[in-house]
């Protein structure tokens, strides 16, 4: 036989022998193959499934691991394990990891062998697992799950170098379950292999010596729920963390499988994982605090972790302390408990010198309790002031659609209390020194309050001193901090924002989280103020409906933002104010509120669907009752003064509107630049400069805005101007104003690129003249609620209807049909009673018929009802204006007052029923009919006079100088109306007849007749207390209405009676002082009084009602800073009036002169009491001074010494001028002195140039030159007082400067914080004056010393608080505002009367077509509104003077007065400056008299100043001195 035949044959037959010696194994084939020889690959299968097979099948007791070594030593060749067939080496790793289960615990191989073993399984076999639809899936699956179940894995460990092996064994692993290694199938990986993979893992912790980059694998797990990772792929150039909100379709859903396993890795092992992630940890920290140091990286460059982007990785250290901090997170949130050791070393970074250290700390700590994750938070909604239905506190909000566990904050434990002391040291970090933690804080501490510590709950402890942490850090020092504090409440839901925030009692107690937020209204820094503003607004939008209803504890935590917000209207700032306007027609009251759409035939009759389940409202919602219930509810929430505001920005709705219809005509016209006639296009463009002017002057810049609408006129569009009409078209309902506003701003966006900037100029335009609130759409259910007072909204009702009538009543026309229906419906009778809120809408009806009358019905129904509420009223309003519509309206007017006169005067006894209602008709028809009244006036007079103010029904002996009531009683509203029947009879005569001056003897001398005897009026003397000074406070009030209505009145009060009237400002009680104050505020802002009656209001020097006297303080500087720009606007114009207040300075010494109090030469302390006198000037001083007038004032100081009294004449009271004089330029040298213009080196008191007139009705020329000579050279003022006033006007002036500040300053924290609230004068609080080193030289001359008597050890010189020798006391009672119905009877005398006296009602009757715009602006800008001047609604008019020259003082008084004794300067004569030109006509000054009278009036105060030095701030001195 051959040599290669018989080897072969050889072959077969060593095949056939068993070669595997293996007791109870069936299997006889071979896997081993001679190199040449292959086994082809199906056989190879089939015995090596055989071979599993008997494997799986092998059930020996004992067994003997040798035996298995051939076997093994076959299976562990590489001929098997590096197969290209992956069959093979799947079904050979399963009998590998067989022959380990059957072996345990020895296996039968050696260390290379399972080398080899173990990479083929981790790199080939369960890299397959991966794919479940491979084809020895389940090969791949079992042999997982063995090398699991028996722990076989585990003899890794017993290679040398296994760390890669490690490695890759896990780093596969999580690849699996992952998905990363997912089939093109699709198919996923079963839950059976991550079960299983998990376990395998876990048994490789529990034994393995873990390396350091299995840590990473793990701990890396849990950024796959990173966000900004999943979009960081598509978004490779954005910032990481970026997100983008349009792809929300990539963010993950569910935590992946991935993290799930690395999360039970943790919590499997924890102790193992514990020393595993401290090390890690410990390990980036260090390398992190060591980077941060050798590279300098300063404070400037920390950012927000979500601000850094990658160009910052070149800081190695910093981005894994980035990366660790992320981590830190989520593993609270998995696994909290391998963190115990981690925390502390956080804990450590807080007192790290690095800021950014602290500040990933302060960052870390914060979301850790709150227990959001790496993913960050889900996007809260925002909160929507203009949803339908709004969402409520007594509902359970709505739950998500949709539930992202990422995304949703939870935390496992509270980690307040787990680490105590860690959140300790994160609390701390408030009052950080690097702002960029404090404000990182700010958002932590908001985080932790939105998600309530991750849903485990605060503790009430915790949340309260949470809470007042996060109210600090809203008035920190740096404006950053405060608006993260913002930024972060703008995220909260609404629930969150009420029961969590409002928590400390919201804006009803001091200090809290909203009371702090609402005091950044008036922030320093405008970034601040904005988005305080507009975070303020959105949340009382949405909290509205809990405010309509009632809801008590959103009522006290959010219910007076509206009121916060219009208050920051008396900042007097124009960004302020723009601010307001956004936030009104943004958040307050939405343009788009509520967002459904109802009929535009009938704004009453809507029809709209609403969804199930809606609970707000029923099915059909008629939107425009929605919007009107939301300004009524808006208006209750105002204070009188918020209120007012509101007020004032609607009628500036109105003034504006009419200006805006000017503007677009003349744009029109102007044609954008392209004139026909050339001719007239100079004076055209300078109209529309003109009106452009008007309209941008109100605005922050008025340089842009005007610049924007010369763009906006250069365009031209037709379009937009109609769009324009629309919106401010009192016709047009709300529907048609909103979309006529959207439709122009989206023209504007969508129009040409330059012109875009538009928008930011036309919208607060647009906001300002549209009519949004004052729409007709709105009267109808302000109509109805009124009568229905439905949510307690009726009073609110009525006081809207009555501005609509009174600011607006063209939106009436179109209801005034329906108002006189249900006039008529509800007349009373008899029997009936009319409504409580008749006198109300017969208010408004009044008002619209005054305008309007022929839009008024004139049926006998209608006057009917109207004769009925005058006869049969309940209410004296009612029958006032029932009489007034009817007197306008009938055409028989005549006939009508007869009627009612007839039957209101038969049998009117004061126990007859309707008494007051038939005096209150009695009362109209005297002043709208006069000829009918002056039939009865004998009747009347009786009736009047006789049975109701001679007599007493109620006697009272008792005295109380204090006694007040609130609401005054039957009796003294009779009295009340008694006195207005008087009043009304002189104001319906004319000025110049017989009949007027007989009227006004007799009621000017009733009138002051009960201010001389304190308000008593009756023979006997026994009228109440409280009923006198009720009466006192009318007669006033009466005597300033004659004085407003026609100016010769003031005639009838003498200069001694006057000064009479005006000691009524320093007795008791309170209310009577605040009724007068109130009284002249409201006329003298409306330019209606003389000049002469300001002087009152500096006898508010010793008020002590401190708010009294500051709001009129307040007042009166804005009068002064209006009459100030009135003197610059007509500069030019001779007859105007000038330096008004600084004329009223002779005046005051006059009255102080005649002032009860002024002390006499025997008074036991003469010096100190005149010391005490000295505070009226410098009250005054501190009122109407500044650095421009304190010349003037000066020069009329000592103008005063130059004449004598001509009140009483006599030589005491020339002598207390004189000494006056002296006082008050003492005064004004150490005034000056305080202001900051002396500290620069400027003399404030300069010769003034030009001439002063005194009046001369209190002032007398000197009878001689002789005694002018004597009394200018003698010094009446006493050493000591001048010695004692330098600290008397520092301190006082100090107190009155800061009295204001004292209830505006913020919550004590941190002594090293300023507050940072702009106050309502403009001022800062907070701030410090400056101390000034070395002071200038004064202005005050030496003085000889002489022995200064010591005073008494409890006297002051200038006590901040001084008490009144009159011994008068605050009563804190509240004072009943007057009825402000008495303000009509002016405007009805103007519209009834067919020929008038009154200058001002001339002038209104001229044609205003071009003042339209300036009317409209010029109102609202003039001053700080304040009480009843806010309700001006034209300029006021300056007082008409003959003379052709202008003075220094336009005495207003002129026509009273019989003349003004004018003090000339004779240097100012004899001087040749320039304006001696100005001054040339001063021979001619006075009304009435003759260069002769002048010369002899003024010659010896002449003649003496004509021997004084030219030191005009000395000539008043003793030579001697």
């Amino acid at each position: 036989m051959p040599t290669r035949l018989r080897n072969a044959a050889a072959a077969d037959s060593a095949q056939n022998e068993p070669r595997y010696e293996i007791p109870g194994l069936q299997f006889g084939d071979t896997l081993t193959w001679r190199a040449g020889k292959p086994i082809p690959v199906g056989d190879l299968l089939a015995r090596l499934q055989k071979l599993a097979s008997a494997l799986r099948n092998y059930d020996v007791d004992q067994v003997d691991s040798r035996a298995f070594t051939t076997l093994a030593h076959d299976l562990a060749n590489a001929n098997l394990l590096g197969h290209k067939d992956k069959g093979v080496r799947a079904w050979t790793v399963s009998c590998i990891v067989d022959v380990l289960k059957i072996c345990a615990p020895d296996a039968p191989f050696i260390d290379g062998q399972l080398k080899d073993i173990f990479t083929v399984v981790i790199n080939s076999i369960l890299p397959a697992l991966a794919d479940p639809s491979n084809a020895y899936n389940a090969q791949h699956v079992y042999i997982l799950s063995s090398l699991s179940e028996s722990q076989s894995i585990l003899l890794v460990t017993d290679i040398p170098n296994h760390d890669n092996l490690i490695i890759s064994l896990f780093t596969i692993a999580f690849d699996v379950v992952s998905g990363s290694g997912k089939s093109a199938s699709g198919v996923e990986v079963s839950k059976s292999v991550e079960y299983h993979l998990k376990n395998l893992l876990v048994a490789v912790v529990d034994e393995v010596s873990l390396p350091q980059e299995v840590t990473d694998v793990i701990i890396s797990q849990f950024l796959r729920v990173d966000a900004g990772d999943v979009q960081d792929a598509g978004h490779k150039g954005k910032k990481k963390g970026a997100q983008d909100t349009k792809q929300g379709t990539l963010l993950l859903k569910d935590y992946p499988p991935a993290y799930n396993m690395a999360k039970s890795l943790c919590t499997s092992c924890p102790e193992k994982m514990t020393t595993q992630i401290t090390q890690y940890f410990g390990t980036v920290i260090v390398d992190a605090s060591a980077a941060t140091t050798t590279n300098g990286f300063s404070k400037s460059k920390v950012r927000r972790m979500s601000e850094v982007d990658d160009s910052d990785d070149e800081h190695e250290g910093l981005a894994d302390l980035r990366k660790a901090h992320r981590l830190l997170r989520e593993l609270w949130r998995a696994c909290p408990d391998v963190l115990l050791n981690v925390i502390p070393q956080i804990e450590a970074e807080f007192n790290a010198d690095s800021p950014a250290l602290r500040q990933f700390a302060t960052e870390t700590v914060g979301d850790i309790t709150s227990g959001i994750g790496i993913a960050g938070l889900a996007p809260s909604a925002p909160l929507d002031p203009a949803a339908y239905p709004l969402p409520s506190i007594e509902q359970t909000p709505p739950a998500p659609q949709t539930t992202n566990p990422i995304l949703t904050p939870a935390s496992p434990k509270p980690f307040a209390t787990v680490h105590a002391s860690a959140y300790q040291a994160f609390y701390g970090r408030r009052i950080d020194r690097s702002p960029k933690v404090r404000e990182a804080w700010a958002t932590a501490a908001a985080r932790i309050l939105m998600t309530s510590a991750g849903g485990i709950g605060l503790s009430d402890e915790e949340l309260q001193s949470l809470l007042w942490a996060f109210a600090q850090i809203l008035h920190d020092q740096e404006e950053h901090v405060r608006l993260a504090a913002v930024r972060a409440i703008s995220t909260f839901p609404y629930h969150a924002l009420i029961n969590t925030l409002g928590a400390d009692g919201g804006l009803a107690k001091p200090g809290t989280v909203f009371t702090i937020l609402a005091e950044r209204v008036t922030d320093r820094k405008h970034n601040v103020r904005e988005e305080a503003i507009e975070l303020l607004a959105r949340i009382w939008g949405t909290a509205s409906r809990d405010i309509e209803q009632g809801v008590p504890f959103v009522r006290e935590a959010v219910g007076d933002i509206a009121n916060r917000l219009l208050r920051a209207f008396y900042t007097n700032d124009p960004h302020v104010h723009t601010l307001i306007d956004r936030a009104l027609y943004a958040g307050l009251l939405p343009l788009s509120f509520p967002p459904i759409k109802g009929q535009k035939a009938d704004s009453q009759k809507h029809r709209a669907s609403q969804k199930e389940g809606s609970s707000q409202e029923t099915s059909h919602i008629d939107p425009d009752a929605v919007r009107a219930r939301r300004i009524l509810t808006l208006v209750q929430t105002l204070e009188a003064k918020s209120r007012a505001v509101f007020f004032i920005l609607q009628n500036r709705q109105v003034q504006l509107s009419k200006g805006m219809v000017v503007f677009v005509q003349s744009c029109e016209d102007y044609n954008g630049g392209v004139v026909e006639d050339d001719g007239s296009e100079a004076q055209i463009k300078e109209r529309l400069g003109k009106y452009i002017e008007v309209i941008s002057k109100s605005f922050p810049d008025p340089a842009v805005v005007s610049a924007g609408l010369w763009k906006f006129a250069k365009q031209h569009d037709r379009r937009a101007y109609q769009l324009i009409r629309f919106a401010i078209g009192a016709e047009n309902d709300y529907r048609t104003v909103t979309k006529a506003i959207k439709e122009l701003i989206k023209r504007i966006r969508e129009g040409p690129a330059n012109a875009q900037s538009l928008i930011d100029t036309i919208q607060p335009i647009l906001y300002r003249c549209a009519l949004i609130t004052y729409n007709r759409s709105h009267v109808p259910t302000i109509m109805q609620i009124s009568r229905t007072d439905e949510g307690g909204l009726g009073e609110v009702a009525h006081e809207i209807l009555k501005e609509i009538s009174a600011r607006h009543p063209e939106v009436l026309k179109f209801h005034i049909q329906a108002l006189c229906k249900e006039l008529e419906e509800n007349a009373p009778s008899s029997t009936k009673p009319e409504e409580s809120g008749a006198a109300d809408t017969l208010k408004a009806c009044a008002v619209f018929a005054r305008k309007y009358p022929a839009d008024v019905p004139k049926d006998r129904k209608f006057l009917t009802a109207l004769t009925n509420f005058a006869l049969l009223s309940n209410s004296p309003r009612a029958a006032k204006h029932a009489v007034s519509i009817l007197l306008m309206v009938a055409e028989k007017k005549e006939m009508y007052a007869k009627d009612l006169l007839a039957k209101t005067l038969k049998d009117c006894k004061p126990d007859s029923p309707h008494f007051r209602s038939k005096l209150a008709t009695v009362s109209q028809v005297c002043l709208l009919a006069p000829a009918a009244a002056s039939e009865e006036s004998d009747t009347i007079q009786r009736l009047a006079v006789k049975d109701i103010l001679r007599t007493n029904h109620s006697p009272s002996s008792e005295e109380d100088p204090n006694a007040w009531m609130d609401t005054p009683d039957e009796e003294t509203q009779v009295k009340i109306l008694a006195l207005k029947i008087l009043v009304n009879q002189c104001r319906s005569h004319e000025e110049k007849s017989n009949d007027f001056d007989e009227a006004a003897k007799v009621v000017f001398n009733m009138l002051t007749s009960l201010i001389e005897n304190e308000g008593e009026i009756t023979p006997t003397r026994d009228t109440p207390p409280a009923q006198k000074n009720c009466l006192r406070l009318t007669a006033i009030h009466f005597i300033l209405k004659l004085c407003s209505h026609q100016r010769k009145c003031e005639d009838f009060i003498k200069p001694a009676m006057f000064i009479t009237i005006l000691m009524t400002m320093i007795h008791p009680p309170n209310p009577v002082r605040v009724g007068f104050v109130s009284y002249l505020k409201k006329y003298l802002g409306q330019n209606r009084l003389a000049h002469r009656w300001f002087t009152a209001m500096f006898l508010l020097a010793f008020e002590p009602d401190v708010e009294l006297r500051n709001s009129a303080m307040t007042w009166m500087k804005a009068r002064v800073q209006y009459f100030s720009k009135q003197h610059f606007k007509h500069s030019s114009d001779k007859k105007a009036s000038q330096n008004v207040m600084e004329s009223i300075f002779a005046r005051l010494l006059s009255l102080l002169a005649h002032h009860p109090d002024y002390p006499t030469e025997e008074s036991e302390d003469f010096s100190r009491d005149l010391l005490d006198t000295s505070k009226y000037i410098i009250f005054y001083l501190c009122t109407v001074a500044t650095e421009d007038n304190l010349s003037l004032i000066f020069h009329i100081a000592q103008r005063v010494k130059g004449a004598q009294d001509g009140i009483t004449g006599t030589a005491e009271a020339s002598e207390r001028l004189y000494v006056l004089s002296d006082l008050s330029q003492a005064v004004i040298r150490n005034y000056a002195d305080l202001m900051p213009a002396h500290a620069k080196g400027v003399n404030l008191l300069q010769t003034w140039p030009g001439n002063a007139t005194l009046p001369r009705s209190l002032f007398r020329a000197l009878p001689s030159h002789e005694a002018a000579q004597e009394i200018a050279e003698k010094n009446y003022l006493p050493e000591d007082v001048a010695s004692g006033l330098e600290k008397l006007v520092r301190t006082y002036a100090k107190s009155l400067k800061n009295a204001g500040k004292e209830g505006r300053k913020a919550v004590a924290g941190n002594k090293k914080r300023k507050s940072h609230t702009v106050d309502l004068d403009g001022e800062e609080d907070g701030g410090e004056e400056k101390k000034v080193v070395k002071r200038p030289k004064k202005t005050t001359l030496a003085l000889r010393k002489t022995p200064k008597p010591q005073r008494k050890s409890g006297e002051t010189v200038s006590p901040e608080m001084p008490s009144r020798k009159s011994t008068r006391v605050s009563t804190a009672k509240s004072y009943a505002e007057p009825d402000s119905d008495d303000d009509d009877d002016d405007a009805e005398m103007e519209e009834v009367k067919t020929l008038t006296s009154s200058p001002m009602s001339s002038r209104q009757g001229k044609a205003r077509l071009h003042a339209n715009a300036n009317e409209a602006e010029s109102e609202p800008d003039e001053e700080l509104p304040e009480e009843d001047e806010q309700h001006e609604t034209a300029e006021p008019e300056q007082e008409e003077t003959t003379e052709a020259d202008v003075h220094v003082h336009e005495d207003e008084e002129a026509d009273v007065d019989e003349g003004d004794t004018e003090m000339v300067d004779p240097e100012a004569e004899e001087s040749p400056s320039p304006l001696k030109k100005n001054n040339s006509g001063s021979a001619r000054k006075g009304k009435g008299r003759n260069r002769a009278e002048e010369a002899a009036l003024s010659s010896p105060a002449a003649a003496a100043k004509e021997k004084k030095t030219e030191q005009p701030t000395r000539r008043t001195r003793s030579s001697k001195t």
